[in-house]
Parts: structure tokens; sequence; C-alpha cells
């Protein structure tokens, strides 16, 4: 039996990107009989997999700084010994920093997953630390916008590039399969009637992810239409508790929107959440590596909304599967939800079956799988052929 090790900061995001990725892929090498292994600082999400037969061990590489790279190094050492994988897989910098030398002392073959764009590399040290994700003997990057990313900055890494789309699972994420009473729990929860237009941001809290933007869009629509029924709602963990939902919450108050925002903090049943929108917002004011908002609410066939940048120019093909704007730009993104609020029916649906079509094709949790496995079979028999 082959054993696969992935390496991630933690698993306490219930809807991470990082997170979700890490533990499909290890549910799905279990079930292919591999024994799968992860290693991180810990989480809710670890102890939830270990049930599907995924083995866990701690280490603190949350935790950045000279003398936590050193004890982590040591624990690592012990754990390769232990565990033996055949082969690695990396899906952060600072554990990419931490162990790849270990990893490449053992000849060890090694995956690493360019996740995101990591700012700054205009500058020589930030450079080769976001370099550290192409360290792998194949670099998996999340979407053409991030291969295009890594090709651009790190030319020299293009030939150990595989492009594997995130995967969405469309089975999950099936309108159809939500039921009425998993409808009505999340009314009943948050205090709204089927005759609101829903519309629904999910996103952690944090600067980028646009939520000024909504509100702001929010309070030109109202300005306009002071009777409509609407709602919108923020779903997504808090930062480190930091100041930025307590700058929202000031400026919902003062716009007095207070009624008309809803949080709803992290939800473990999104297919539920998102079942209730009338129109799904991804309005982030940087761009997203991969889109994955788009890409669940696409699947859901609901109508989306998305910043003109990033992964999401991948998923949506406008007017078409959903709808673009540019980003961090309230008065287009007030104008585009009126304009779907007031589309007739008929058009909205075919517009989600499209979306849904279209991740269906091109974005599929079972794609992910396959491609990802193939890779790491791919080195494992490199390495046996080279052997013998």
């Amino acid at each position: 039996m082959k054993t696969i090790l992935q390496i991630l900061p933690s698993l306490k995001k219930i809807n991470g990107g990082v997170e979700r990725g890490a533990l499909d892929i290890a549910k799905e090498l279990t079930e292919r009989k591999y024994k799968s292994v992860l290693i991180s600082a810990g989480g809710e999400m670890a102890e939830r997999y270990k049930y599907k037969g995924v083995s866990h061990y701690e280490i603190d590489i949350e935790r950045k700084g000279i003398l936590n790279y050193f004890s982590s190094r040591k624990k690592f050492k012990k754990l390769l010994d232990e565990i033996n994988p055949d082969l690695v897989h990396i899906r952060s910098r600072w554990p990419s920093i931490c162990f790849t030398s270990e990893v490449r002392k053992r000849k060890i073959p090694f995956v690493t997953t360019y996740h995101g764009t990591y700012s700054g590399n205009d500058n020589f040290i930030k450079k080769k630390y976001n370099r550290s994700m192409t360290n792998g003997d194949s670099v998996i990057t999340i979407s053409k916008f991030i291969d295009d990313h890594v090709r651009h900055f790190f030319p020299d890494s293009k030939n150990k590039l595989v492009q594997i789309n995130r995967g969405i699972d469309h089975d999950y994420f099936d309108l159809s399969s939500v039921s009425q009473r998993r409808k009505e729990n999340f009314f009943s929860r948050i205090s709204i009637t089927e005759k609101s237009h829903v519309i629904l941001l999910p996103a952690r809290l944090t600067f980028w992810k646009g939520h000024n933007i909504a509100i702001e869009a929010l309070n030109l629509i109202l300005k306009k239409t002071p009777n409509l029924n609407i709602v919108l709602i923020f779903a997504g963990s808090e930062n480190n508790k930091n100041s930025f939902t307590k700058k929202i919450i000031k400026k919902i108050e003062k716009l007095n929107l207070t009624n008309r925002v809803i949080f709803c903090g992290n939800i473990p049943d999104m297919p539920a959440l998102y079942s209730l929108a009338d129109i799904v917002l991804s309005t982030s004011t940087e761009p997203e590596a991969f889109g994955r908002v788009s890409a669940e609410a696409g699947s859901m066939t609901k109508p989306v909304i998305a910043s003109n940048h990033g992964g999401s120019r991948e998923i949506i093909e406008n007017n078409v599967s959903g709808w673009l704007v540019p980003p961090s730009d309230p008065e287009a993104l007030a104008e585009k939800i009126t304009f779907v609020l007031e589309l007739p029916q008929r058009k909205k649906d075919l517009v989600g079956n499209n979306a849904r079509k279209r991740v269906i094709e091109k974005f599929s949790l079972r794609q992910m799988l396959d491609k990802t496995i193939k890779v790491y079979e791919e080195l494992i028999a490199a390495k046996e052929n080279f052997s013998n």
C-alpha cells in the first residue's frame, strides 16, 4: 500500500479552499486503497476525517518564526521516519520553506500546489518566499489565471506546471438535493420570508472580499426603490476578530441598513444557504485564484454576479452562465443586481442551467481528483523505474 502525505497549515476552516482540496484528495486516496496522511496544526476538520481512514499528525506550522522553524523541522524528521511516505504534497509556503530540504534529502517524490497569486513578487525576499511553492517535482496550479501568473513570475518552473482546476462536487451542490425542510430551517433561523429578495455574499469577513462594495450597492438600490423587499446575507468567518467587521457594522448602521444586512457566520450546510439566494455575489476587490463561490453557486443553478478578474472569468461566461462587473464599482454592481432581479424567471433558469453545465464539464471534483492522483502515480512510478 502506497502512502501519500499532504501538508497544510491547519484544518480549521470549514469552507477554506486549501483545506477543502486537501481533504477531498485525502478521502479519495483511502477509497483507492492508498494510505492517506495529513500533517497540519490541527482543527475541527482533522477530527472529522479520521473516521474516513485518514491519519492526521499535528505540527504547529501555522506559526511562523525562526524558533518554530527549527522545532517544526525536528518534529517533521521524526514523522517522516514513522510515516515513510511514497510521495509528499505540500500546499502552503511556510511548510514548503520548513520541509522541502528534508524531503529532497530523502529523494521522496514531491508535489506542491500554487493556490494563490501571493503578493510581493517585486520584493526579492517575498519573491523567494513565494518561489517556495515551485519547489515540487510537479507544481499544480489551480486555474489558468494562476498558471499564467506562475509562468510570468517564475518562468524557469514552467516545465513542472500542471494546471488542474479546483473541483466542485456537483452532486453535493445540487439544488434538487436540498429538501424543503432544510430551506425552512434557514428561513426561520435568519428571520426572513420566502418573499424577500435574498442577495448572498459567501466569503470570510476580510477587506478584499468586497463586503463594502455590496453594502454600497444595496444602499444605491434602496435609494431608488426604498420599498423593495431585499436583504443582503454575509456568510463567512471573521479573520481573528479583526476590526474589519466592526468597520462594516458601523457603515451598515450609518446607512440605516441594519434590518437589511444579516451576518450568518460559518455555515456547514452551504447548499441549503445557496438554495435561498436569488443572486449570489463574488465581489472580491482583488483577483480570486479560482472563484470557488462562483463555481458552487453555478453548480446550484443560481444567478451569479462576480468581479471581472481572476479565476471567476474562467468560470463565468458573461451573460451566458452569469454576469461579470468591474471590481470595486458599487454603481455597476447595483445596476446588475437590479437587472438580474427584473429578468424573467425563464431567463434566470437558462443562465443557471448554463452555469451548472459549465461547472460539470470543466470544474468537477471527479476531474480534479483523477488528475491529481494521476500526477502522484506518475511521480511514484518514475522513481521506481529510476531505482530499477
